[in-house]
């Protein structure tokens, strides 16, 4: 029952934005250049500010997230350089193969799942792994998504985004326990809330425009396999090296297993990156996470 509960509660609605997204690009010639444009840097910038300033942050277990989360982005950097190197992708795949290797769907997949598996301490618990994830795909996602540009301008295109502002300033209304006054905390509210959708809806366009066949191709399942089998590996060797245990310890598993992250699929659109290979690798993932996700939750024990 809790499988089928689930399914109905997290897959389904994931499923029905990302096919009405399909749906309405099959009809209507939609850009989502500028859908990406908004969501990464008006968005995302909106849900930071709204989300960190209100996080209950803990000490003891800041710590312990931010080493994880740390030690979990340098392994699957370096697992993704090597497996481009090994398998001789071009620099615009190699570069996306890093991003849905390092970043998972701990957001709008993630938390309702440990809301589920673990209870509201749980839930409390993934945001604060979530804000991180927030502030790096904002901040080295960016910077990885433009270097794969021919030109190249990775730190040049983070420096001039308005995420890493918003994200140094959320951090300082954190840390003197204040949020944005008034109605400016309630408009980064509501533009924020807007992100999960507007991201879902740009995948499921994606998707809509992409050749299925494509997943026969080697690359794809090797982005497939290291988000889906290395990297849960690696999570789990982790946490015991980090000495990490008990109910954190199950919700950094889970967080980290997620499949891969839908705003890579923004990231890949936003700067023209290996896009139908990212949406393809993204789905993929995403499916097979129906089937392997109670296994994650079973094992996370």
């Amino acid at each position: 029952m809790s499988f089928l509960h689930l399914l109905w509660t997290i897959t389904v609605p994931i499923v029905v934005v990302c096919a009405a997204g399909a749906i309405v690009a099959r009809y209507q010639d939609v850009e989502t250049r500028s859908l990406s444009t908004v969501a990464l840097y008006l968005l995302a910038p909106a849900l930071i500010l709204s989300a960190l300033p209100t996080a209950n942050l803990r000490g003891d277990h800041v710590v312990q997230i931010v080493a994880f989360t740390a030690a979990m982005t340098a392994f699957c950097w370096l697992a993704a350089w090597m497996a481009g190197r090994l398998f001789r992708l071009d620099h615009p795949t190699s570069r996306a193969l890093m991003l849905t290797t390092i970043f998972s769907n701990s957001n709008n997949y993630g938390l309702p799942v440990l809301l589920l598996a673990f209870g509201t301490q749980g839930f409390a618990l993934g945001t604060l792994y979530v804000i991180l994830q927030i502030l790096l795909v904002n901040t080295l996602g960016v910077s990885i998504a433009a270097s794969g540009r021919a030109e190249g301008s990775g730190f040049k295109a983070l420096y001039r985004s308005p995420l890493l502002y918003a994200s140094a300033l959320g951090l300082a209304l954190s840390l003197v326990h204040h949020a944005l006054p008034g109605g400016l905390g309630t408009a980064a509210k509501l533009l924020g809330d807007a992100y999960a959708a507007v991201v879902l809806l740009i995948l499921g366009v994606q998707l809509g425009r992409t050749r299925w066949s494509a997943a026969l191709q080697r690359d794809v399942w090797l982005g497939v396999a290291l988000r889906v089998v290395i990297v849960p590996i690696a999570a789990k060797g982790l946490l015991m090296a980090l000495g990490i245990r008990g109910l954190l310890a199950s919700v950094l598993f889970v967080e980290a297993s997620m499949p891969a992250a839908v705003n890579t699929v923004a990231l890949a659109s936003r700067f023209g990156m290996a896009e139908e290979w990212t949406s393809m690798v993204v789905a993929v993932t995403t499916a097979l996470s129906f089937v392997y996700l109670p296994v994650v939750i079973a094992l996370s024990h």
